[in-house]
């Protein structure tokens, strides 16, 4: 459960929000060292000598899939709520993953930014800022971390845990610039906007659980009725 965790430091949200806003600002004003600097990274991470790796790079696209990323939410889900009967959690994370898959949508139509058009290995469609892969590995990752690593023991096998988690959350991001679907600020954006939107998620759930938790937990349906 969340309720005994504090929420994502204000510094970190606070730091992640003026990320989102300086670099769609940057796209919206069309700034040309920002293009640079993205289309420079870009030929970096898709230089000859990094072409081995196309075969685990497009592995890493399909398996962190925006659909599989929804996929992924509802097991969790479903877990936590057949297994270990945390209901409202179930239902907190359908409504943080759905919510914010919504809102990367609405901003990705605000941006308008168009996909690069350089090595595209797979073509794709849509816009281009924020990235939707990296924003669902964001929160599919926080969502493992949150329920199954946090509560661990502290220990080496926990940190390994929190490590893979965030290695994982790099192999995405870097494998949607080999891929030649988005540029690097397109993936800072995305994490920019998981953490605000996750601090946000949690800020609600706290608020509400005890009211939602009266309706769905029957322990607590119990004692409410005393």
């Amino acid at each position: 459960m969340l309720r005994d965790m504090p929420n994502v430091p204000k510094r970190f949200v606070i730091l992640a929000a003026l990320v989102v806003i300086v670099l769609v600002a940057g796209v919206k004003m069309q700034s040309m060292f920002m293009l640079f600097v993205d289309q420079l990274f870009s030929s970096a991470v898709q230089s000859e000598f990094m072409m081995f790796l196309e075969p685990v790079m497009r592995l890493i696209t399909m398996i962190a899939d925006t659909k599989l990323g929804l996929i992924y939410a509802v097991l969790i889900a479903a877990y936590l709520w057949l297994r270990q009967g945390q209901r409202v959690d179930a239902i907190w994370v359908i409504c943080t993953m759905f919510g914010g898959a919504v809102v990367a949508y609405l901003l990705k139509e605000f941006v308008k930014r168009p996909r690069p058009t350089i090595a595209q290995i797979v073509p794709e469609t849509g816009y281009s800022m924020p990235s939707g892969h990296t924003f669902e590995a964001f929160l599919v990752l926080a969502f493992l971390y949150l329920f199954f690593v946090r509560p661990m023991a502290e220990s080496s096998l926990k940190k390994a845990c929190t490590a893979g988690l965030v290695i994982w959350q790099i192999l995405v991001i870097w494998s949607r610039i080999f891929m030649g679907a988005h540029y690097l600020t397109d993936t800072l954006v995305a994490v920019g906007l998981g953490t605000v939107w996750l601090w946000v998620a949690i800020m609600l759930y706290q608020s509400l659980y005890d009211t939602i938790a009266s309706y769905i937990e029957p322990s607590v349906g119990r004692h409410h009725q005393r």
